[in-house]
């Protein structure tokens, strides 16, 4: 008798329970390998977690991966697994090693799920290491020398007029109200991107501005689409995309998409049409606003001599610039101004700084003054470690021959990083991770100064701007505007916090990794989510 004449004679609830034993065998058969024959497993990891996915995911959907992390951090140490196919390493040579030139990984498929169709594949995203070559080369044209000379009217445009504003809100006894420095900080920053990418100053800034909107539709977006990318089903996702479901989302995206994308599309077209009419009717060298946009409009590849972006690439490029030039610098300056505002001691000593280094609010300027002003850059870093942009562990994948990590082999296939949160409060990198101190990263710096072999260590640990042939290809820019915000704002202003609202530090009453009141909180959406603080500004005297 052959199998299917045995199975004619089965009734229904013998093929149920046939069903049900060989799903009961697989998930056996599956949990007793992940746990002991796995190659990830002799890293610790709590059980769930190297059994499935879904702890991380659901860390990831509630926006606090990074803390949970950081919780196995601390139970298991800097080297853990937390999902059956991903371990994460948190430590500075590791760091180096997986984001590296020798790290012999790459993007995992998690980026290849943002994208708005298969070609609007940008620096950040490509997963291909030959793509991604190509497109870095032709960005970094655009973040020339002289583009970043260019740039520079632009920032003190914007920041001079957004200082304005702060000075005419309301005031009482010398104090203004209250404002929220995460909006007011977006709105100055986007408004930069738009002079610096677009063309044209966006003006969200205003008090009359119609796109103050915008900022929240980028953190929707990004809310929306950061838990599908590190879901359980974002393999079938990615596999769909030049199926049909890319069609499909090109129709029936959800209301946040598509305004999204509606807001770079118009901001490329409107751009592009500059450049266009440049092209049909050449004005002198002189009269050419060039901006980022122009860069990248007129880039070429260095290699092939070929034009360096087609009109999908410019789009997705477009949409890379808007969220990295503008989301990073402001969670960093909004969690600077957190810390001036409740480290009254800190502000002291970086007012002196400025006004020490600088003879008037014209002169400060980028340049070797700016870049000297020592306690400016130690709080700017001490900021970046408290409140790592990207929060979390960007997700690589073993490429063919595996990688050997702080001497583990991972074989390919398999993901490995670090957590960068983890790694920024490492107590054996930073000691006392939680008290924010710029004086670690000066030696001899403070009370009880900083030794050389501190400040080597807290930099070899630094990470806010990645690493490697990934590393943020606009930094040069983020420090000169950060730089420039701090200053000329201290120049000008003494800052405070609102005494009737708290937002933005943590709370004693909350859930475990967010009680410690003097820490600026974020939340995982790739980018670091946040809010607040509320602040309070009176003009200084000089």
């Amino acid at each position: 008798m052959n199998f299917y004449a045995a199975l004619s004679g089965w009734t229904y609830p013998h093929l149920l329970a046939l069903s049900a034993s060989l799903a009961l065998s697989y998930i056996l058969t599956t949990a007793i390998y992940r746990l002991y024959f796995h190659p990830l497993a002799s890293f610790p990891g709590p059980l769930w977690a190297r059994l499935t996915i879904f702890p991380s995911w659901w860390h990831t959907r509630t926006g606090d991966r990074h803390i949970w992390l950081y919780a196995l951090q601390q139970e298991y140490g800097p080297e853990f697994r937390y999902r059956p196919d991903s371990v994460v390493l948190n430590t500075p040579s590791a760091f180096k090693k997986i984001f590296g030139a020798r790290g012999n990984v790459k993007k995992s498929h998690y980026y290849r799920v943002w994208p708005r169709n298969v070609h609007t594949i940008n620096t950040w995203s490509s997963t291909a290491i030959s793509v991604h070559a190509r497109k870095r080369r032709v960005l970094n044209y655009a973040f020339s020398e002289a583009a970043l000379r260019d740039a520079e009217v632009f920032l003190h445009s914007n920041i001079d007029r957004w200082l304005e504003l702060l000075g005419q809100l309301p005031q009482t006894e010398e104090w203004s109200s209250g404002v929220n420095m995460c909006d007011w900080m977006n709105w100055l920053v986007f408004d930069i991107l738009g002079d610096l990418c677009f063309g044209k100053c966006f003006d969200m800034k205003e008090p009359e501005s119609e796109l103050r909107h915008i900022p929240e539709v980028m953190v929707s977006f990004l809310e929306l689409l950061h838990p599908i990318a590190f879901g359980p089903l974002s393999r079938i996702w990615v596999w769909l995309k030049p199926r049909g479901l890319d069609s499909l989302l090109a129709v029936a995206s959800p209301p946040v998409v598509v305004k999204w994308q509606e807001f770079v599309a118009d901001c490329l077209e409107k751009r592009s049409k500059v450049e266009q009419e440049q092209e049909r009717n050449p004005k002198p060298e002189s009269e050419v606003r060039k901006d980022f946009f122009h860069w990248l409009f007129k880039a070429v590849d260095p290699e092939t001599g070929k034009r360096g972006y087609d009109i999908d690439e410019l789009f997705a490029e477009c949409e890379l610039l808007t969220i990295a030039g503008s989301d990073t610098t402001s969670v960093v300056l909004s969690a600077a101004f957190f810390y001036l505002a409740r480290r009254r001691d800190i502000q002291s000593k970086l007012a002196q700084e400025i006004t020490s280094t600088f003879s008037s609010y014209g002169e400060i300027k980028g340049g070797t003054k700016i870049s000297s002003c020592k306690y400016l850059t130690a709080f700017l870093q001490e900021a970046m470690r408290m409140t790592p942009p990207v929060a979390a562990e960007p997700s690589r994948e073993v490429l063919v021959g595996g990688t050997t990590v702080e001497g583990h082999y991972i074989p390919e296939g398999l993901h490995v990083s670090t957590g960068l949160y983890c790694l920024s409060y490492n107590e054996n990198v930073y000691p006392e991770p939680f008290h924010f101190r710029p004086e670690r990263w000066i030696v001899g710096e403070g009370d009880n100064g900083s030794s050389a072999e501190s400040v080597a260590l807290a930099e070899n640990g630094f990470c806010a701007f990645s690493f490697g042939s990934r590393g943020c290809v606009g930094k040069n820019l983020a420090w000169l505007e950060m730089r420039l915000v701090i200053a000329k704002t201290l120049w000008k202003f003494a800052v405070r916090a609102d005494p009737t609202n708290k937002l933005g530090g943590g709370d004693a009453n909350a859930r475990l990794g967010r009680q410690v009141e003097e820490q600026y909180q974020i939340y995982d959406m790739f980018v670091a989510g946040r809010k607040g603080p509320m602040v309070q500004v009176k003009r200084r005297a000089h």
